[in-house]
């Protein structure tokens, strides 16, 4: 899927300024010319550096993805000078959700890109494929945290709602409706109560959704 070309020096700073571009409305609402706009460059730099827009967006997924891999990584540290999490001392779900939440708060188009791939999955095949990529490291730096697949679960689910509520714009609008509360709880700073292992474990018997 790539297209080989060398990025430039300050390509991180392109690709920030392109998950600002992507993050409101996504791959299919979003063209190269905008991108390009808020890079700061014309659009023939934009091609001739990233290739399609479709190349362009599966860097820009990449680059916005890998913040969120970063922040996973950051909460396996402890203060300055200690030792990162031993896997088998359990999966601290309070840590590490504290640290997307202030992903979220710091770059919420980091998290809005990561979200549109999804949406964008069924269309473009190449989407799809880096959308499962990146869901993958994912799956694997919280398995290395400790992470269940229960509690991975639990806590997973929990980020996508943060997800689905950021892409509803539903923290700007939420005073509009009956899930404030809701709102307000998932984005505190204080963590809602994550279920525990046995609680969140699927059951072999009873109807499935």
């Amino acid at each position: 899927m790539s297209t080989g070309r060398r990025p430039p020096a300050r390509n991180e700073e392109l690709l920030d300024a392109s998950v600002r571009a992507f993050a409101p409305r996504g791959y299919f609402g979003t063209s190269t010319a905008e991108v390009a706009k808020a890079m700061g460059v014309s659009q023939p730099y934009v091609i001739r550096t990233f290739g399609s827009k479709r190349e362009l967006f599966l860097r820009t997924h990449a680059h916005a993805a890998a913040a969120i891999v970063t922040a996973f990584r950051s909460a396996s540290r402890g203060r300055a000078g200690e030792e990162g999490f031993d896997a088998e001392e359990g999966f601290d779900s309070e840590r590490v959700g504290a640290a997307y939440r202030d992903l979220v708060r710091a770059q919420p188009e980091a998290v809005l890109v990561w979200a549109h791939a999804f949406s964008a999955a069924t269309a473009e095949p190449a989407i799809g494929d880096e959308s499962r990529r990146m869901f993958q490291e994912v799956y694997r730096v919280l398995r290395e945290l400790g992470a269940s697949d229960a509690e991975m679960w639990a806590f997973m689910a929990r980020g996508m709602l943060i997800n689905t509520l950021l892409l509803m714009q539903a923290p700007r609008f939420a005073a509009d409706y009956d899930f404030a509360p809701l709102v307000d709880l998932v984005f505190s700073s204080a963590s809602a109560p994550v279920p525990s292992d046995a609680e969140t474990r699927p059951t072999r018997t009873g109807t499935h959704t």
